[in-house]
């Protein structure tokens, strides 16, 4: 578990929670929980997850492509101390 905050499920600002690898939606809290997520793993946290997903649905064109994507996200929501 990572506890990142990051933009995910279509927003433009953080909207995704990391909890025990997988992200749950911010925008649906309600009661004390999130109502809605728990299903997509986290790249950061939970990288051989996610990539299986993301390259079985051909979101990036190689593994490498992929994992460039979580470095640059590492940085821009300032997740540096999840290196790898």
């Amino acid at each position: 578990m990572c506890n990142i905050e990051f933009p995910h499920f279509g927003a433009s600002y953080p909207d995704a929670h990391c909890i025990d690898g997988y992200l749950w939606d911010m925008d649906s809290y309600e009661d004390g929980c999130y109502t809605i997520g728990g299903y997509d793993p986290c790249p950061f946290c939970n990288t051989d997850e996610w990539l299986k997903i993301v390259l079985d649905n051909e979101e990036f064109a190689s593994r490498e492509e992929a994992l460039e994507w979580v470095e640059k996200m590492r940085e821009m929501w300032g997740a540096e101390h999840l290196k790898k």
